[in-house]
Parts: structure tokens; sequence; C-alpha cells
């Protein structure tokens, strides 16, 4: 189209849990929740049902920045990443928005995520959809569980109905998992960030937010401690949590990327995290900007 600019881009980030949009030069980052990686952890595969709605969001936002003038770029995480029927999703989300995503690797989305939220070094911990990174300086390792797989993994496994039912005996289940996958070198990672939707939704929670302010969100901090009261608090209000306009999207599935970010931070003896708004979708303008030079 005459109108497009390719030298100015928007990032689609097709994330396991929901997908991202955001244009160059800054602004609100849109979000649309699709669940692609739902059912993954115990079919392998992205189930038809979600990939229809991740790709007919796709094509949306593809069409909306063209309109706008941006040209589109797209990268895919975890979900797409691991499923074994990745290659009908990405020839379905080109079929239908002209843009082919870029499938990063555990590492490359580990990256990103860091040189955005930790340009000062120090280190990260994003828990995601499908997948959790841990970095620091000279070390990086992404793992196969999100607050998605987490859920998907702890119900399977105790064989619960939802977060609700016997959440201490998932806790443990999803716990003793995550141990049996995790490799992590023994560290100590007294200055950390934390990105990722999980984390900055709690962030939001603890500072009493009815709706979420990326301005406040950015640089609050997390501690162990406020994130196991914040697991306390939102098992103890059970099914009153989806009146919760911060977790409208999120009810099923906060307290598994709450379980997930304790685990981690105890594995790397953070006792707090520094809370970033800023996360792989900025590292990756930078990478499509500075880097894969695409004009």
């Amino acid at each position: 189209m005459s109108n497009v600019n390719h030298s100015m881009y928007a990032v689609i980030d097709i994330g396991s849990n929901s997908i991202r949009y955001m244009e160059q030069g800054g602004g609100d980052k849109k979000v649309i929740t699709t669940r692609l990686g739902s059912g993954l952890a115990s079919s392998g595969r992205l189930s038809q049902k979600s990939m229809a709605r991740s790709v007919s969001v796709i094509a949306a936002l593809a069409a909306n920045a063209r309109h706008a003038g941006y040209y589109p770029v797209a990268y895919a995480t975890s979900a797409v990443r691991d499923a074994s029927n990745r290659d009908e999703f990405l020839a379905a989300v080109y079929a239908a928005s002209g843009v082919m995503p870029d499938v990063l690797s555990g590492e490359r989305e580990a990256e990103y995520a860091y040189r955005a939220a930790a340009p000062h070094g120090g280190g990260l911990i994003d828990v995601g959809g499908a997948s959790t990174q841990i970095m620091s300086e000279g070390f990086g390792i992404s793992y196969p569980i999100g607050c998605v797989r987490g859920k998907d993994i702890a119900l399977a496994r105790t064989g619960s109905a939802d977060c609700d039912d016997n959440w201490s005996f998932q806790r443990e289940a999803l716990t003793e998992y995550i141990r049996s996958i995790v490799r992590v070198p023994k560290l100590i990672l007294a200055k950390c960030a934390g990105v990722g939707g999980s984390i900055t939704t709690l962030a939001a929670l603890k500072l009493g937010l009815d709706k979420f302010d990326s301005t406040r969100v950015d640089g609050s901090v997390l501690t162990r401690d406020d994130v196991e009261n914040l697991i306390g608090h939102l098992h103890d209000l059970g099914p009153a949590r989806r009146g919760n306009p911060l977790l409208v999207e999120r009810h099923d599935v906060i307290l598994y990327g709450a379980a997930i970010l304790a685990f981690a931070m105890d594995s790397v003896c953070a006792a707090e995290i520094t809370v970033s708004t800023k996360d792989g979708m900025e590292g990756y303008f930078d990478f499509i900007i500075h880097e894969r030079g695409e004009n």
C-alpha cells in the first residue's frame, strides 16, 4: 500500500496468553487475550479454536497497522515455538495477514526482554503464558512453564477443576514439576527486573489500582513477601476475582503465574524485583530497527 512507511514499524507479539500490538514511537500496547497456548501442555498442539481466534486478531492488527501507515512485523514465542502444528499456524497467519511471524528461540526471547528491561545490567525474570526466562549478565535460560501452561499442568496432575479447587495441592504439584525441569546454577540476583503480564498485574494489585496504569506500575517493587501475600489474597477472593477489572482476562491463571514467579525468585535468591513495563516488545523494536534493517 502506498501509505505504508517501511521505515516505521508496528510490532505484533504473538504470545501464549495474549496478542499484543505497539507502534514505533511509543504509545500504549494493545492487549487481546486469545489463549493460544491453552491445552498445549497436554496435546503438544495449538487447538483449532485458539488458532482461529489468534489468526483473526493478527489479521486485524496488521490491517490496522497498514492503514495507519506502519509496516507490520510479528514475532511468536513459546506456544508457537513448541507446538507440533506450528507450521500450520504460521501458514494461516501469513495467508490472512501477509505477515510471516519470526519464531523466537527461548534465548532470543530472553535477550530481547533483557535488553529492554535491564539496560544497566543485573538480573531479569520474565513470566509469560507458556515460558519463563531468567537472565543475568553472561547467563540466560528459558524453561517451558508460564501461567497458561502452568494451569494446564497443575489441573492435569491433580485432577482439579479450576484454581480454586484445592489450590495448595495444585501449587505443590506445580512446584514439583518446575523443580524437575529447571536447572538454574546458583545465582544471587540482588538487583533484578521483572516483566510479563503476571508480574505487572501483581504490581498493579499491590498498588491498589482499579485500572492498569503503566506510569505507576513501571519501576514499582515487588518483594518476595509481597508475592506470597498476593497469592494468599487472590486465593481468598475465590470466584470474586472475576469482578476485579485488572483480572478480567487473568482471573483463572494469575495464581499460577504468581506461583511461578515465587519459585523463580527463590531459585535466584531475589528478595525483590523492580517491575518494568518495557519488555520483549521494546527489545524486538530495537532488533528490527538497528539489526534486522528491513526496509
